[in-house]
């Protein structure tokens, strides 16, 4: 079968996902004044809202926030240390090896060191301190995005495998107040991030487009850009600032979406499912393979890239062939 060929079949392919559940943190720092106060909680509910409308089940989301909010989501609760620490224990107890969690600081942070800290009611929580929490996280992919200032030295404290880190700024010393979070919120509603036009926004478009729309908020007040934002999902502790599907960091961020997948629950058969699942995992192994195309011979990389796509081919027909 020729490489033409099968790259037109992949094309006619409709994306899938694998049976997983989602689960959504939703942190809410100290504003500090009621500014802030009024822009973080409004972050936090937009981001609530966007999580509901594509799919996650409200009752997988925990939304914490600096006070009492009126006509507060389920599940709505004050976002101090000891709250945060016992809601990743609560989604620790009830996630299961395939699923997803997403923690999401949305808030000020300060430096402290080599390490940071995210602004709380009572005593702030640091990066090494939430890495720690993570632990009990070990074995489902997480998702952690700090929008808050200072919020650099969060990518080295908790990059680890299977693990997505986005940060709003490069380093402890980019302290102001950040645009960040306001465009990463505003990606999940937004079509212009959705750039490979499948309906879904993964953690790379959704990085890509606040980091475009804040450098663009910058230009237009023709200030200098004071934030950098950080991605790392190899598990390096590097964090990237123009990661990609095919870069060091970008390939796992590029295939992880906030959208709730189908589940069993929700109709697709347990053969389906497990279709999904090889799916993804070939997907997974086309990117790693053309990560490494500079150092493997000409031939045995083509020949290889062939036989996944013809495999993903074949694979992708027969998901359409059950609905999927």
């Amino acid at each position: 079968m020729k490489l033409r060929t099968i790259l037109l079949l992949l094309l006619c392919a409709t994306p899938c996902a694998q049976a997983t559940q989602n689960y959504l943190l939703i942190i809410g720092g100290i504003g500090g004044i009621d500014d802030y106060r009024e822009l973080f909680a409004d972050r936090s509910t937009r981001l609530y809202e966007s999580a509901i409308e594509v799919g996650v089940d409200k009752n997988n989301i925990i939304l914490l926030t600096e006070t009492p909010m009126p006509d507060s989501p389920t599940q709505h609760r004050i976002s101090d240390k000891p709250t945060i620490l016992q809601a990743l224990r609560e989604i620790g107890a009830r996630a299961q090896v395939d699923d997803r969690v997403f923690v999401v600081l949305i808030g000020h942070g300060n430096p402290r060191g080599d390490d940071a800290a995210f602004n709380l009611p009572g005593p702030d929580i640091s990066a090494t301190e939430l890495a720690a929490a993570l632990d009990g996280l070990a074995n489902q992919l997480v998702v952690i995005v700090n929008t808050a200032s200072a919020s650099g030295p969060f990518i080295k404290a908790l990059s680890a495998h299977n693990r997505v880190v986005i940060t709003a700024t490069s380093s402890g010393r980019e302290y102001h107040a950040t645009l960040f979070g306001d465009y990463f919120v505003a990606a999940f509603a937004e079509s212009g991030a959705d750039t490979d036009k499948d309906e879904r926004v993964s953690m790379l478009e959704a990085f890509a487009f606040a980091r475009r729309e804040t450098r663009r908020a910058f230009d237009n007040e023709k200030q200098l850009l004071t934030e950098h934002a950080l991605l790392d999902d190899n598990g390096d502790g590097e964090g990237s600032l123009a990661p990609g599907e095919f870069e060091p960091d970008g390939a796992l961020a590029n295939r992880v979406y906030l959208q709730q997948p189908p589940s069993l629950e929700l109709g697709a058969s347990a053969q389906l499912v497990e279709r999904m699942r090889r799916k993804q995992d070939l997907e997974q192994s086309i990117s790693e393979l053309k990560r490494q195309r500079e150092s493997l011979p000409r031939v045995d990389y083509y020949t290889r890239l062939e036989g996944l796509l013809v495999d993903l081919a074949l694979l992708s027909r027969e998901i359409r062939a059950q609905g999927g």
